[in-house]
């Protein structure tokens, strides 16, 4: 009778709770480059390397050998695309060894990748995405960035 209480309960938690429908709050292009500059990257716009028309603004972020990416789409259903685009050349590089994270609300995606050396990261809110793939010496930084972020 005990489990039964317990399983009751936690499953009356997990309703109220709404597992996986967490929401996030979409950041702009301006938050990107505050955040960016504070870390000392040099930050520029990046929608001259687009010739689509529905990429609505494109930031890049450098420093050294680091760079981040946030792009903002006309549409949620592009940026899941280009982010889907995003994992599947993230999994041709994964190997055994790989650790790869995932979280997923109602209105974001994040996946990481550790493999080979690098750290890959898409995160999507939205129709926005931020992206990199980088040395895992750069880890600490990206997620720096994207824990100033929220993404």
């Amino acid at each position: 009778m005990k489990k039964f209480k317990i399983f009751l309960i936690s499953f009356t938690l997990l309703l109220f709770t709404g597992c996986g429908n967490n929401v996030r709050e979409v950041r702009t292009l301006d938050n990107f480059t505050d955040i960016l500059t504070e870390k000392e990257l040099v930050v520029s716009d990046n929608m001259s390397n687009y010739t689509v028309d529905y990429i609505a603004g494109a930031m890049i972020g450098t420093y050294d050998d680091l760079s981040i990416e946030m792009v903002i789409y006309d549409n949620e259903d592009n940026a899941i695309n280009v982010q889907d685009s995003q994992i599947k050349s993230f999994m041709n590089m994964k190997n055994t060894n790989s650790i790869i994270n995932k979280d997923k609300g109602k209105n974001y995606y994040k996946i990481t990748m550790i493999t080979n050396g690098y750290y890959l990261v898409s995160s999507r809110i939205e129709n926005t995405l931020i992206f990199t793939k980088t040395l895992l010496k750069n880890k600490d930084t990206v997620d720096y960035i994207l824990n100033k972020m929220e993404y």
